[in-house]
């Protein structure tokens, strides 16, 4: 099924007159414009260059097109497969029923086959299709049947389309057999009969279903993928990549500046919800002769976690050089219908100013189906089929000249209320560059976590002056690694303890990673981690396992503690002990997103009785987080300078606090006073 198909209502309203705008402020909203031809009117199919696809969103929200009287016209994404990758649209009916017989016929003493004869109405067959395949639907587990089946056409002709055949479900095979094509799409009646003998009547339900294959159309885009790590190993070469979320390649795609290689290339999936087996294995080569060849591309599965890892096979050749991979995807098409009379449009595009566009559209529910029967049907895969659209071209990429291109946010660019910077005893520095829509991010490291409360209540960001500037906070906005040590290891009979510090300060770890090199192990463990708070918990256990053949590291899930230190107590029985070349802990970190003009500020970090910021811009934060924003440049975590402990006993109650001990402490003097005097008498 293709990316995004329009069902029943999609077909009326794409063929229908453009939607009015307030063309003054839509046409605003975008940088980016480009003329559209057409030839003619009626139903459009715009391929996406990937120069539009890069100045997009990745959901392509801000994209529009307008006719040339500024009206909005709709459109549907159609996220085609591939080229050389068949698209399939599949149709279903359900026969009706017109007769019904069984029996029971005794074959000895102990063996009674169940007879049952249905007559079935067959609808027509959907046009394109050679003809109706039917679906018998039977709930029991397990069965072996007869089944004899014969077509009657509309002149009473009888053509039999089965003779004495079978259908079955065997559950230990993972075997069935529940489908028999029809010879022509000119049957109007079917007779079914069947025969069983154990557990009573099949009593099947029936239905028609049958598909096309639509033309291929739309080209494969490339996205370049960023290398978290590159490691050389004995023999091979190990890439871990980033896998944004909402990106699914088809293919990957390695360059290499090596002029002559032939190598075998694994890819894994990794992180939450990756699968066991490898998403893909083939070879990738390059011969540099006088007839080039080049094969640089690995089909893949659709990966679930938000890594890959790549294994290069070098054997004992060299590495290869300036290596780099990108994910090749299905390149968008855009559908929509030309109004009557014209032959041009505008596309806009670019900015992440603008939402997406409903179109009063429920019925592009990527989930659903396509209507199977009737006119409804016909329409539908009219708007689908690319053979049944007009190719549109689009003109040169230009600047918009009605774009206005002051900062969204600038309503939200203000100080707030001062700060007492003396209380926060760490500081990052800022420097907030220009951004389109005065939006930064500032990335939080898992050194700040370490330093930080864990509900973040006591981090600030403050001007020259000590005013915060407002921020909306974005948790698990992303995964990071931290590097662990294993400070000591010994074996305590069969058993090895390993521990492994958690360097800076507490820290909230989703999953511990262990790099070693043994090539196979299968051996129970259990994870123990000393907390914040100086008490020990049992964190996980399980077994360590790493397949023969798999050179990933072995990973440990835990529930997100915050944690100083942890112990791994591995059961070697007489193996050797285990020995890791690395671990790794990985935690989820979050981002802050400041409305604030270019200029430096400071990240103020840990106050323990700091109360939690309140900021009207959380009101908004949707319409915040929709526009694009710049990196800010984070300098060196380092100690305030403006510091004062003594600052804390001035507000918050503390002082309270300290007078009470102060009074308490003078009461134990006087006592201890007393209490020698009394001795001495």
């Amino acid at each position: 099924m293709r990316g995004t198909i329009a069902l029943v209502g999609f077909a009326a309203l794409v063929l229908a007159l453009p939607v009015a705008a307030e063309t003054e402020s839509l046409t605003a909203l975008f940088p980016l414009r480009a003329p559209i031809v057409a030839d003619g009117a009626g139903l459009q199919r715009l391929e996406l260059p990937a120069a539009v696809i890069g100045a997009c969103r990745a959901d392509l929200a801000d994209l529009r097109i307008v006719a040339a009287d500024g009206r909005e016209i709709p459109y549907l994404v159609d996220g085609p497969e591939p080229q050389g990758v068949a698209t399939g649209v599949r149709f279903g009916a359900a026969p009706e029923v017109l007769e019904a017989e069984r029996s029971r016929e005794a074959v000895g003493d102990r063996v009674t086959v169940y007879h049952e004869r249905y007559l079935l109405a067959v609808p027509p067959a959907p046009a394109d299709v050679p003809a109706w395949e039917l679906v018998l639907e039977v709930a029991r587990e397990e069965f072996v049947g007869r089944l004899d089946a014969t077509a009657i056409g509309p002149d009473g002709v009888r053509t039999p389309v089965v003779t004495r055949g079978s259908v079955f479900r065997l559950p230990a095979a993972a075997a069935e057999r529940l489908r028999l094509t029809l010879p022509t799409r000119d049957a109007i009646r079917l007779e079914i009969a069947l025969a069983s003998e154990e557990g009573g009547f099949l009593e099947p339900g029936f239905a028609l279903a049958a598909s096309r294959t639509l033309p291929e159309s739309g080209g494969p885009s490339s996205v370049a993928l960023e290398i978290l790590e590159l490691r050389q190993l004995p023999g091979s070469t190990e890439l871990v990549i980033d896998r944004p979320r909402g990106l699914v390649p088809r293919r990957l795609a390695l360059t290499t500046s090596t002029g002559t290689f032939h190598r075998t290339v694994t890819v894994w999936d990794e992180g939450p919800g990756a699968e066991e087996e490898p998403l893909g294995r083939g070879t990738v080569l390059r011969v540099a002769a006088l007839a080039p060849v080049e094969v640089l591309e690995l089909p893949l599965r659709a990966p679930r976690g938000d890594r890959l890892r790549l294994v290069v096979d070098n054997l004992d050749s060299p590495p290869l050089e300036e290596i780099g991979v990108a994910a090749t995807l299905p390149r968008p098409v855009l559908v929509f219908s030309m109004p009557e009379g014209e032959t041009s449009a505008t596309l806009l595009f670019g900015g992440g100013r603008a939402h997406r566009p409903s179109y009063d559209l429920a019925a592009l529910d990527p989930e659903r189906r396509l209507p199977t029967t009737g006119e409804a049907a016909r329409q539908v895969l009219a708007v689908v089929d690319p053979a049944q659209a007009r190719p549109a071209a689009l003109g040169e990429v230009m600047a918009n000249p009605e774009w206005d291109p002051a900062p969204v946010l600038a309503f939200a660019m203000h100080p707030g209320a001062p700060v007492e910077v003396r209380r926060y005893e760490h500081r990052r520095r800022l420097a907030v560059a220009p951004s389109p829509e005065g939006l930064s991010r500032v990335r939080l490291s898992p050194a700040d976590l370490a330093i930080l409360r864990p509900d973040l209540a006591d981090l600030r960001v403050v001007d020259a002056d000590g005013r915060q500037w407002a921020y909306l906070r974005q948790d698990r906005a992303r995964v990071v690694t931290s590097k662990l040590t294993a400070s000591s290891h010994r074996r305590d009979g069969r058993v090895s303890l390993y521990r492994i510090g958690a360097g800076g300060g507490p820290m909230t770890v989703d999953e511990l990673e262990l790099a070693s090199g043994a090539s196979y192990f299968d051996r129970d463990f259990t994870l123990r981690g000393r907390l914040e708070d100086g008490s020990e918990r049992e964190l996980a256990r399980g077994r360590l396992v790493r397949r023969a053949g798999d050179p990933r590291p072995v990973s440990i899930g835990l529930a997100g503690h915050r944690i100083t230190e942890l112990t791994l107590e591995i059961a070697d029985g007489d193996d050797a002990p285990l020995v890791f070349d690395g671990v790794e802990a990985r935690s989820t970190a979050p981002d802050l997103y400041l409305a604030a003009p270019a200029g430096d500020y400071e990240l103020l970090l840990g106050d323990p009785e700091a109360a939690a910021p309140v900021y009207e811009l959380e009101r908004v934060r949707s319409a915040i987080l929709a526009v694009p924003a710049g990196d800010a440049e984070i300098g060196e975590l380092e100690a305030n300078p403006g510091f004062r402990a003594a600052s804390r006993l001035a507000g918050g109650g503390t002082w309270q606090k300290a007078l009470l001990w102060t009074v308490l402490g003078l009461a134990v003097v006087v006592l201890a006073v007393l209490t020698l005097r009394a001795a001495k008498g």
